[in-house]
């Protein structure tokens, strides 16, 4: 025996509020053979008759009472659920969950005392991770991915360029010298980074220029990759986020070799959520007015 559907007793409401067969298939826009069908096939499923038929008239058995009862209350419930969701989707109230890689944590984590102040019930967190967060699965809300995104039911904006330049410790380049020419980098130890980086120029430019197996070093991520460079290890390639946080950082070469596209995504359920829209317009913002400091051209 099948069990009632939402269906079924949205067909039970059109009856009673209707009144007849024909008035209860105008509520639901149907004509009165389907009422009369879906009505027999309810009763089928709860092997009960819900309606005693008279002519054009009809009134409801003691189960179709009871049957009448649950969809006025399933009716309730729904009007309410959809309210509540249509109100938080309003509130700027809550928490909204950040995502990039680690590396650009100190870039981003101005935004949550920003957003604080002008949304004091709004809460935001930056998730540094380098991994590949699933927004669909709402791991985060909002993502800042170097990539632009491929699964289509994310939305996905370009707001800024982040610039990488080749690196080396004041002390390195006091005992070594630093090369004058990209050519050069052939002739000193260098920090690289694994091919599973590759599919990003940052990560890969380097790979042109290295020499026999031990004049270069293997790192897994930028962050690893600053403390490489900062203890004297080699020259590397890192996102020009990084200088600022670092005085004993030089510039190789006064110019970056690289503009990677940055991309502002979330997933497109969010669309209308009016804490998503506060957020990310705060981001676009703050991001925007530092294009200069990101793409580390002077």
């Amino acid at each position: 025996m099948a069990d009632l559907e939402w269906s079924d007793f949205r067909v039970v409401l059109a009856l009673s509020r209707g009144g007849s067969v024909a008035a209860a298939a105008r509520i639901l826009g149907v004509d009165s053979s389907t009422v009369s069908r879906r009505l027999a096939a309810a009763e089928d499923a709860v092997g009960a008759v819900l309606v005693l038929r008279g002519g054009r008239e009809f009134r409801f058995t003691p189960e179709g009472v009871l049957a009448l009862r649950t969809a006025e209350a399933m009716e309730t419930s729904v009007r309410s659920v959809t309210a509540s969701i249509k109100a938080a989707k309003q509130a700027i109230e809550g928490k909204v969950k950040i995502t990039s890689v680690g590396s650009f944590f100190h870039v981003l984590s101005p935004v949550c005392d920003i957003v604080h102040r002008k949304y004091p019930n709004l809460q935001v967190d930056i998730d540094d991770t380098d991994r590949m967060v699933d927004l669909a699965a709402g791991e985060a809300d909002i993502g800042i991915r170097f990539a632009a995104p491929t699964e289509p039911d994310l939305v996905a904006r370009k707001v800024f360029e982040l610039g990488w330049h080749v690196y080396a410790s004041r002390e390195y380049a006091a005992q070594y010298g630093l090369p004058k020419t990209p050519e050069e980098l052939r002739d000193h130890r260098l920090i690289l980074y694994p091919s599973s980086r590759h599919h990003l120029t940052g990560f890969a430019w380097m790979e042109q220029f290295k020499s026999e197996p031990g004049r270069y070093a293997r790192v897994n991520s930028t962050s690893v990759a600053l403390r490489a460079v900062l203890a004297g290890t080699g020259i590397v390639a890192l996102p020009a986020s990084e200088e600022s946080q670092q005085l004993n950082l030089v510039r190789v070469f006064p110019e970056p070799f690289h503009f990677q596209p940055a991309y502002l995504v979330y997933h497109e359920s969010l669309r209308d959520s009016a804490r998503i829209r506060v957020v990310a317009d705060e981001l676009i913002t703050y991001l925007t007015l530092r294009q200069k400091f990101l793409k580390g051209v002077d």
